[in-house]
């Protein structure tokens, strides 16, 4: 049995052992902690041909933009399109009254059907006298025959034939006035010409509209370009198929292709109008993109250089300077530079960077000068 002196003590070594496990422990983790290295992307700093731009405020403007009228009279009785709603090309976006229209179109066929019987009669009555005429020919150098009747006969058929000519203009003018009732019937359910969005209804239940009067206007916001007024000293540049960016939304940056400068100049700004055609890849249909929707237009207005640049990424804002970490031998450095323009994802490095230099571009916020990294694949 140990007395309460020795079992004190026996509990100091204890306690001691512990607290130098635990410290260990601690010292262990701290090491490894400080080992670890940090993760990081890098690219290796290049020359790239750059051109320098000058912004221009444009707009996107749709291709297929306007009023959808009524073609023929009659009252409204039923609206299937309330502004906003989005339809497709051949939906129905208003019904007019169609009761006049389909009496209308019933007497188009009844008088189709008398045409065709007044054209069969005049066949009938044309044959019969191809028939009398057939057999007068045949008495000829006869006893029977009759030169007066052989005349007669000769004029009754060519009566006969004209007639049937008339019948059968009968009949096509009777058949285009039944496909014209047929045409008024079908208008009187108005159709969206193109798919797009209700911007503005002008009509309501029970309007009595005429030929030509309001229904609905449409948008295609699926069919966009780009228009912006370039100054005339800017134009050198803008050459038909050549790509620039555009900048709009919340930090959307696409291409678009210049499709035509068009010829007439404002003499008040002196500027031209240009079309571009933006390639959206898959930007528009989700609600981003409207007509008249503001746009940056980055316009050449430089030839191409060859400069070095570094991705806008690999570089941190510290007040009023900028700088970039360099890996040198698996460590990173924090390198000032001076940048100029932007060229797309890029800035133009004025001073402080080589090509060849190997930069972090991501995972970069949180080094610090002499860390160790590990560089990952991207």
């Amino acid at each position: 049995m140990l007395n309460g002196k020795k079992w004190s003590v026996v509990a100091c070594v204890i306690a001691l052992a512990v607290a130098g496990a635990g410290f260990a422990e601690a010292a262990d983790k701290k090491k490894k902690k400080k080992g670890k290295r940090a993760r990081i992307f890098v690219e290796e700093i290049v020359k790239t041909n750059v051109t320098e731009t000058m912004p221009i405020i444009g707009r996107f403007v749709a291709l297929e933009h306007g009023v959808v009228a009524a073609r023929v009279r009659g009252a409204v009785t039923e609206i299937k399109a309330d502004v906003g709603k989005r339809v497709k090309k051949g939906d129905v976006v208003a019904k007019l009254d169609v009761s006049r229209l389909a009496v209308a179109k019933s007497l188009r066929v009844a008088r189709l059907k008398e045409s065709v019987g007044a054209l069969h009669a005049a066949r009938a009555q044309l044959s019969l006298t191809q028939e009398e005429l057939r057999r007068t020919k045949q008495l000829k150098g006869s006893a029977a025959f009759s030169k007066a009747r052989l005349i007669d006969k000769q004029n009754e058929f060519a009566k006969f034939e004209s007639e049937v000519s008339e019948k059968e203009a009968g009949v096509a003018s009777a058949e285009a006035n039944l496909r014209m009732a047929e045409i008024d019937l079908a208008y009187a359910a108005i159709r969206a010409p193109y798919g797009g969005v209700i911007a503005e209804r002008h009509v309501s239940l029970g309007n009595f509209v005429n030929v030509g009067d309001r229904i609905v206007t449409m948008v295609n916001d699926l069919s966009l370009e780009v228009e912006a007024d370039i100054p005339e000293s800017r134009l050198a540049g803008i050459t038909p198929g050549r790509n620039v960016q555009i900048r709009f939304g919340k930090n959307k940056i696409q291409l678009a292709s210049i499709r035509a400068v068009v010829p007439a100049e404002d003499g008040r700004t002196r500027t031209r109008t240009v079309r571009f055609v933006p390639h959206l890849n898959g930007v528009a249909g989700n609600g981003i993109l409207a007509a008249n929707q503001t746009v940056t237009v980055d316009i050449p207005i430089s030839e191409a250089k060859e400069m070095v640049t570094v991705h806008k990424d690999a570089v941190i804002v510290s007040g009023q300077s900028y700088f970039v970490f360099v890996i040198e031998n698996r460590k990173a450095w924090r390198r000032d530079i001076k940048i100029g323009a932007a060229s797309g994802d890029r800035f133009i490095v004025l001073s402080g960077l080589k090509p060849g230099e190997i930069v972090a571009t991501h995972g970069n916020e949180k080094l610090k000068p002499g860390k160790k990294v590990k560089i990952r694949e991207q």
